[in-house]
């Protein structure tokens, strides 16, 4: 059960009197049973606390107290490893500790319990060697024998005789050097999945910045921004027009928080680039995607009651028995008036990912979604659909690149499949932010019938995030606020493993999945079919 406010109250008072500094303490939700442990998030204005036992949350006051007097918050993290990261957060929690300590004696007994009761005193594994260096560098009595504590302790308190404990720098210096050890160890480093050995120590999230300027943080995000354009014997595509920065939101569901102005992303219109209209010849097409559009009506299927059973909706309502949940009740179909043309906006994933070669297939994700995307757009456009074939990439919640390959009533000409053939694959996949703004386009279309189609390789991800749930929560909250608006949102993942991600994010019965690259056509074409018949 969440703290009371009068239960937070006392940290708040503590953290005020420690640290001279007034942050809002609240505490965070349970962390995914797939997920590195839930740690304390510290960061300008709020210290997020996980459920920790009075002396723990104690220690961990005192410990974000430590880091807001004497660290230096959002450092460039792009010249580091996620192992180099974790060390050197390892050193400046200790070094940060211990000059609390010398300022307010008391407060280092606060500290000795916790880092004991996690210690592991032998084995190799990153949380034992972790555990062993936070009491080695916390208690100059602490015997271990292991070499790489034995250097670190040696080096830290080198460095401290020679600079003092105040000259962060050169404990930084020291901690590249216990990192790159580490890797000569082939100690093995799972980042998604590492979290600080002591419960009370904070994830260190408040010392980088990924990407990004700490201003970002504060401040409005940027206008525009300036993108080169690639040399002339580059195969990417040139840039047309690159729109001003836009600013979205983030779902925390750690802390149940919308951080506000979160993210930024920017729209560009990629130029063509010479690329070729057509299939490359070495490769069969794929099989035109076709569908009969009805003259005189339509059925309408999933109603209340009606003249004959959906045979689809019958099944799937009969699959929530079987799993002990409710269906809906609407497995009946009948005729309905002539349906109003559809408008569609197909979200493609763009990520690095979806330019690799599964084995055994000679062509990327990346290219089979590109020519399944032309034949989806041109069977649409026949039909006297509204259609729209947009791409997203991410480089951390700074840039969020959003790629508008063919707007809605854009004609489908040989300079829009040559600038959605053109390309390429590239960064990673923060697709809450992607929805959201695909979501906004679709909203201004004047249509009685709209509806959003995502299709992706893989779980969002991106390289500023470190707990696999965290961007998995962030698009299905982006998914239940487009569905409030009106706006149903459909998933295809090609991605065997996709079934908890995407049921989580899409809800059930609102994605499908393709095993392989080869099934996405089909899948693609089955989806189109459920679309236009909304």
């Amino acid at each position: 059960m969440p703290a009371s406010p009068e239960l937070l109250a006392a940290p708040a008072l503590l953290l005020q009197a420690l640290a001279g500094r007034g942050l809002q303490v609240a505490t965070q939700a349970p962390a995914a049973p797939d997920a590195a442990a839930a740690r304390p998030i510290v960061n300008a204005t709020h210290l997020l606390l996980p459920a920790l036992d009075t002396p723990q949350q104690r220690a961990a006051v005192a410990h974000a107290a430590a880091h807001l007097l004497y660290s230096r918050p959002a450092q460039p993290s792009a010249t580091l490893k996620p192992l180099g990261l974790a060390v050197v957060g390892a050193v400046e929690d200790a070094r940060v500790e211990l000059l609390l300590a010398d300022t307010l004696p008391g407060v280092r007994t606060w500290f000795d319990a916790p880092l004991r009761q996690v210690l592991e005193a032998e084995g190799l594994s990153v949380h034992a060697l972790f555990s062993r260096l936070a009491l080695a560098l916390h208690d100059q009595h602490y015997a271990d024998g292991n070499h790489w504590i034995d250097k670190a302790r040696t080096l830290f308190a080198a460095a401290r005789r020679e600079h003092g404990l105040e000259d962060d720098t050169a404990f930084r210096r020291l901690a590249s050097v216990l990192a790159n050890d580490l890797g000569q160890m082939r100690v093995r480093f799972d980042p998604r999945l590492y979290a600080v050995p002591a419960p009370y120590r904070d994830d260190n999230s408040y010392l980088w910045q990924h990407g990004a300027t700490r201003e970002t943080e504060a401040q409005p995000l940027p206008s525009p921004i300036t993108l080169q354009a690639p040399p002339a014997d580059s195969q990417a595509p040139a840039i047309e027009t690159t729109m001003p920065a836009l600013a979205y939101p983030e779902w925390d569901y750690r802390s149940g928080v919308l951080r506000p102005d979160w993210c930024q992303l920017y729209e560009l219109r990629p130029g063509a680039a010479g690329a070729s209209a057509a299939p490359p010849a070495a490769h069969r097409p794929l099989l035109p995607l076709q569908r009969v559009r009805p003259q005189h009506g339509r059925r309408l299927r999933r109603q209340w009651e009606g003249e004959t059973l959906d045979l689809d909706a019958a099944i799937e309502a009969a699959v929530e028995r079987r799993l002990q949940r409710a269906p809906t009740g609407r497995i009946f179909q009948r005729p309905g008036p002539q349906a109003q043309p559809l408008s569609l906006l197909v979200l493609l994933d763009l990520s690095l990912s979806t330019g690799e070669r599964a084995a055994g297939h000679a062509r990327s994700l990346l290219e089979v979604e590109q020519e399944a995307a032309l034949l989806l757009a041109r069977s649409a456009q026949g039909a006297g659909e509204r259609i729209a074939l947009h791409g997203f990439c991410s480089d951390t919640r700074a840039q969020v690149r959003y790629h508008r390959l063919l707007d809605f009533g854009e004609p489908l000409d040989a300079q829009a499949a040559a600038r959605l053939q053109a390309q390429q694959a590239a960064w990673s996949t923060r697709l809450g932010t992607a929805l959201r703004h695909a979501c906004a386009l679709l909203a201004a279309e004047p249509a009685e019938r709209r509806a959003l189609l995502v299709l992706t390789d893989g779980a969002p991800a991106d390289v500023d995030v470190h707990d696999a749930r965290y961007l998995v929560e962030d698009a299905r909250a982006a998914v239940q606020d487009a569905a409030r608006r009106g706006l149903p949102v459909c998933g295809l993942a090609v991605d065997a493993g996709a079934a908890a991600y995407a049921r989580r994010i899409f809800g059930a019965g609102n994605y499908r999945i393709a095993e392989t690259p080869d099934q996405l056509p089909r899948q693609l074409a089955a989806l189109h079919a459920r679309f236009s018949c909304i």
